[in-house]
């Protein structure tokens, strides 16, 4: 888990989406990584995604290939797109909010894979 995406105005309004590594698939079906089922607005498959590239540590909105627009903090998202946090992403009526927990502060080292830990990056010191 890397971090959550969080309905701020839609349908499914005060609910998180877990997001991980790499691609995360959004749109109404279930099968979907982002499943916003609520609106009708939003395209059954891939309406957008939100990637995590875990070389870089860095969040992009991409536009899905569903019919339906994808918006990140108002502007139309035509081309991956980086997303920091608190950056909005829209999709049909429904607006989420990145709340990343990796990045800067916070990074799942390969280590993870052997002790389950989480390495706090803390800045150096003057």
């Amino acid at each position: 888990m890397v971090g959550w995406l969080v309905c701020l105005a839609g349908p499914d309004r005060g609910r998180d989406f877990r997001l991980r590594a790499e691609k995360n698939f959004i749109g109404r079906s279930p099968l979907m990584d982002v499943c916003v089922a609520g609106d009708e607005s939003v395209s059954r498959d891939r309406h957008g995604l939100v990637i995590f590239d875990p070389k870089k540590q860095v969040f992009w909105a991409v536009p899905g290939d569903a019919s339906g627009l994808v918006y990140l903090n108002g502007d139309i998202v035509h081309a991956p797109t980086r997303m920091q946090c608190d950056d909005v992403l829209e999709v049909g009526q429904t607006k989420l909010v990145l709340i990343p927990f990796c990045g800067e502060k916070y990074s799942w080292s390969r280590e993870f894979m052997a002790t389950g830990e989480i390495e706090i990056v803390t800045p150096p010191s003057d």
